[in-house]
């Protein structure tokens, strides 16, 4: 009998956390949900917001970008494109290549867009060098180029291209933002 009593306490303690959870989430009738603000889940702090990637740059605008930023005698730049979730962000690879490359010889980047949070985690290796005039903040590290525009990164990633091509793209994307 005291076991089951001791279960019992034990299920109601586990479930007691969850009591609280269900609620209509509406606001009330004063605008706040239960007469408080609602606060941010802890999915929302930190979140950039919900902008595709692959919508800051289309294909003939990047395509235009790199043909101005390379040299000219390797024939014209196509660039397809294709987005990928990643968290609270998103990544938009961009393939390209050249009139004058034979089939299958390509190559490729990437956009990821991020919270101002995860900028510490991805820009921690390295020393920052600092590229003005692009977004909030903007900087290159181990050949990774970062921008922040309020609360979202823009992080350019394996252009391995002339470093004038890289921050071109990167302030291109930065400033859709």
């Amino acid at each position: 009998m005291t076991r089951t009593r001791l279960a019992a306490v034990w299920c109601a303690l586990a479930l007691l956390p969850l009591a609280g959870c269900g609620g209509d989430p509406s606001p009330a009738a004063g605008g706040s949900q239960s007469g408080a603000e609602a606060l941010p889940t802890s999915d929302d702090v930190g979140a950039p917001p919900p902008v595709e990637p692959c919508s800051l740059l289309g294909d003939e605008e990047m395509a235009g970008i790199l043909s101005e930023q390379l040299p000219a005698d390797e024939g014209a730049v196509t660039v397809t494109s294709e987005s990928s979730s990643l968290g609270g962000g998103g990544t938009c690879t961009y393939s390209w290549t050249r009139d004058t490359w034979g089939e299958g010889s390509g190559k490729e980047f990437t956009i990821t867009l991020m919270s101002p949070t995860d900028l510490t985690y991805s820009a921690a290796i390295g020393e920052r060098t600092p590229i003005e005039g692009v977004g909030d903040e903007a900087f290159v590290t181990s050949e990774n180029y970062f921008a922040r525009v309020g609360d979202v990164v823009v992080h350019l990633v394996n252009l391995q291209e002339t470093p004038e091509a890289s921050v071109a793209v990167l302030t291109a994307a930065a400033g859709k933002l």
